[in-house]
């Protein structure tokens, strides 16, 4: 298990679950919240985390194309809820030491995506420093 990689995800699984209740710990739907006429914002805190959660998001959905049964150990280990590896084998069909090797894959895929996020930023970056140092206007504006 990759120590940073488990701790992105559990915070990606906080953000999910929080904006699935709206971060009130009760379903979007409920006949109560129809009654009240509560409709708050279910926003999922501060711009950072969201931003943090919205990366690893991209690469979960990623995941979910090319890779389902990677996926499934995500949902299962991260979003179902607190159960045991035994029982995740159990819903997955497959022997325990396969969840762990597909949740160590997931965690592989994980961090080459976030690898793949920074290399790409900081490609835009150097563009843009490029673009601004041979536009001449740039010079004047500046």
């Amino acid at each position: 298990m990759i120590e940073y990689i488990n701790k992105r995800l559990i915070e990606w699984s906080i953000w999910c679950k929080r904006r699935d209740d709206g971060g009130l710990g009760y379903p979007s739907k409920s006949n109560y919240c129809s009654l009240v006429q509560i409709h708050g914002a279910g926003g999922a805190g501060p711009i950072t985390e969201a931003a943090a959660a919205l990366e690893i998001e991209s690469i979960i959905i990623a995941i979910r194309k090319a890779n389902p049964a990677q996926y499934e150990v995500a949902k299962w280990f991260y979003l179902a809820g607190n159960f045991t590896i035994k029982r995740i084998a159990q819903e997955l069909k497959c022997g325990e030491s396969t969840v762990y090797n597909r949740l160590h894959a997931l965690h592989l895929a994980v961090m080459d995506g976030l690898h793949d996020i920074e290399i790409e930023a900081q490609d835009r970056a150097e563009e843009a420093r490029a673009a601004q140092r041979f536009n001449p206007l740039a010079k004047l504006e500046g």
